[in-house]
């Protein structure tokens, strides 16, 4: 016979006159919960792919599907299978190296087809290159592409999220061996949430291989140690703060560190089309949010990052100080990007200063490998 609870279901019995055996059959009352809205086992979410996150995030930024919701909750640090998370991320890496030389090539047609710029060229040993110039407009295409894609996809997520915001930063590390958030259990966050993780370590990884492409291509780029430093520094970063939970204060670094590119990028391209007044407003916008987001508000959450993942916790009796190698390490990569800021920074004021000068901005000098001499001479066909 099978054991019912008269509170949720219904109960028929049928009895014999002839013997006292009863047999019983339970029909629940209530509907059986499917499965997307319980909180997954973390077995069968260890067999979510990168693609399967990709199209659970899909549906989220198109709003099909809650963002942040805890019943996607995935395993990350020390519940992630870790060869799993390597395959991830070669997979992620290649797929996202893919993406970018698709984008590469339509930026080099924009500049070829609506800015006059040169196309393809062949040296006097008859090898194919582009012109600096040419080169530059699509480094930035791509650069503008990527980062308005990411700064929309993270906004979408964590929007209504309190701790995204500097008013809500003492909960940036509740996550991690803290862990005080309600709704999720220890290591464990959103689908799309770490499919964002996915999409940005995968951007700074697969940049970091067309850098090192280029460098053996003897393609100059002034900036090619300190850009070279910023990706490995970040990818390692994202990859830190996944082994060991801490997300939250990874996303936020996220935001801080992209909402500036997409006004640079657009200042230099706007540059190369010489459009009119369109290169110094968003250039100033640029030098604004720079100076905002990475010389105010990230110190502002790397003293969050350092204060919050012990106050207040069981796990660290000795206060702010008590803290792993793990998490020392962590705090230390964040304040290792503070001194590439400042220069950077400087380099956006020497811009400013000789726009200033010359009524009109003239360059990015953070950028790679411009010339100083105008490179749009007449369109000329390819060969």
């Amino acid at each position: 016979p099978l054991l019912c609870n008269s509170d949720s279901a219904a109960t028929l019995r049928n009895t014999s006159s002839k013997t006292a055996h009863v047999n019983t059959i339970c029909v629940p009352t209530e509907p059986i919960l499917s499965t997307t809205n319980k909180l997954p086992d973390h077995n069968m979410l260890a067999s979510l792919q990168v693609w399967e996150l990709a199209a659970h995030a899909a549906m989220v930024f198109v709003g099909a599907r809650p963002a942040l919701d805890p019943a996607t909750a995935q395993p990350v640090g020390p519940k992630e299978d870790l060869n799993k998370f390597l395959l991830d991320t070669v997979v992620a890496t290649a797929a996202m190296m893919v993406g970018l030389l698709l984008v590469r090539s339509l930026g080099v047609a924009i500049a070829v087809h609506l800015g006059g710029f040169r196309p393809l060229r062949k040296d006097v040993l008859g090898r194919s290159y582009l012109p600096k110039k040419t080169k530059s407009f699509r480094d930035a295409f791509v650069e503008l592409f990527y980062y308005t894609c990411s700064l929309s996809a993270i906004t979408k997520v964590a929007w209504n999220a309190d701790w995204f915001w500097p008013g809500g930063w003492q909960g940036v590390m509740f996550d991690g061996r803290v862990q005080q958030i309600p709704d999720l259990q220890p290591y464990t966050i959103p689908a799309d949430f770490k499919f964002l993780y996915a999409m940005e370590t995968s951007y700074y990884l697969a940049s970091f291989v067309l850098l090192l492409i280029q460098r053996l291509r003897r393609e100059t780029r002034k900036d090619f140690v300190e850009m070279a430093a910023h990706h490995v520094i970040t990818a390692a970063l994202l990859s830190l703060s996944f082994a060991t939970g801490y997300m939250r204060i990874g996303l936020v670094v996220m935001f801080l560190h992209n909402c500036f590119d997409p006004f640079l990028h657009l200042a230099k391209l706007a540059k190369y089309l010489r459009l009119p007044l369109l290169p110094d407003v968003s250039f100033v916008i640029c030098a604004v949010t720079f100076a905002l987001s990475r010389l105010y508000y990230y110190p502002s959450a790397i003293l969050q990052a350092w204060l919050g993942v012990c106050v207040g916790n069981k796990s660290c009796p000795g206060g702010v100080w008590d803290k792993t190698p793990v998490e020392m390490t962590l705090i230390a990569l964040l304040m290792a990007l503070i001194p590439i800021h400042c220069l950077w920074f400087y380099m956006i004021l020497m811009v400013l200063k000789k726009a200033i000068a010359s009524l009109g901005v003239q360059g990015d000098v953070r950028s790679d490998s411009e010339e100083e001499e105008d490179e749009r001479p007449p369109r000329v066909k390819s060969e």
